[in-house]
C-alpha cells in the first residue's frame, strides 16, 4: 500500500481515522443497534448514525472527486438515499460498506455529468481536494512530488480504475471491500487496481 499521508481537515462534521481498514466487532454491533433504532423512527439514532459515518463518506467522496463542493453534495445525497432505503439493508452491521457503495455510485454519476459538461464547455468544477492539496504539511519535498505524480496518474485513469485504486491504496479498503463498493467481482476489482498501479508506477518513475 502506498504511504499517502493526507489530512482530513476539510471533512465535516467530525474527525475520523485516516484509514478504517478494520472495523471492531463492537462498532459493527453499535451500527446494527443504530440501524434498528432508525427503522423504529428514532431521530436521535438517525443523527448518531450520520455523525458516525459522515466524515468517512465525505473524505471518500472528496478524494474521488477532488472537489469539496461536489463531495458535500454526494455526502448529502448518500444519506438521503441511505435513510430512504435503510429497510433494504440485509445486514444491519454492514452499514459502512453499504454507504460506500451508495457513495461510489453517486460519484460515478458525477463523473458522467462532468464529462457531459466538459463536452459542452460548461464544466465549472473546482478541484481543491487533490491529494497533493490536502497533504500533511509535514511531507518532505520528495513525498510531495510523489503525491503530485499520483495526482497526474489519476488524471489519466478511467473512472472505474481511479476509484478502485483510491479505495484500495488511499482509503485502505480490502480487495473484497473494493469489489463490494464498486458492485463488481473480486477479479474485476483486482484487474482495475492492477491497471491503475501500472499507470501510477510509470508516472512516479517519470516515464511518459
Amino acid at each position: 500500500m502506498y504511504a499517502l499521508r493526507v489530512t482530513s481537515t476539510f471533512v465535516p462534521p467530525a474527525s475520523s481515522s485516516e484509514q478504517e481498514a478494520a472495523i471492531p466487532r463492537a462498532a459493527r454491533d453499535d451500527d446494527a443497534m443504530l440501524v434498528r433504532e432508525v427503522l423504529r423512527g428514532d431521530r436521535k439514532a438517525e443523527e448518531a448514525l450520520y455523525r458516525r459515518h459522515a466524515p468517512g463518506i465525505h473524505r471518500l467522496a472528496s478524494r474521488l472527486l477532488r472537489s469539496t463542493e461536489d463531495a458535500r453534495d454526494v455526502l448529502h445525497d448518500t444519506f438521503v438515499i441511505a435513510f430512504a432505503e435503510l429497510s433494504d439493508l440485509r445486514e444491519a452491521n454492514a452499514v459502512r460498506g453499504w454507504l460506500h457503495t451508495i457513495c461510489v455510485r453517486l460519484v460515478h454519476r458525477r463523473f458522467r455529468k462532468r464529462k457531459m459538461l466538459r463536452f459542452l464547455g460548461l464544466d465549472r468544477s473546482v478541484e481543491d481536494a487533490r491529494l497533493e492539496a490536502v497533504a500533511d504539511p509535514g511531507l518532505d519535498p520528495a513525498e510531495r512530488s510523489e503525491l503530485a505524480a499520483v495526482d497526474r496518474a489519476m488524471d489519466h485513469l478511467p473512472a472505474h480504475e481511479k476509484i478502485a485504486w483510491i479505495l484500495r491504496h488511499v482509503e485502505g479498503l480490502s480487495l473484497d471491500e473494493v469489489a463490494q463498493s464498486q458492485a463488481c467481482s473480486l477479479a474485476t476489482a483486482k484487474r482495475r487496481i492492477a491497471a491503475a498501479d501500472a499507470v501510477v508506477q510509470r508516472l512516479r518513475e517519470g516515464r511518459p
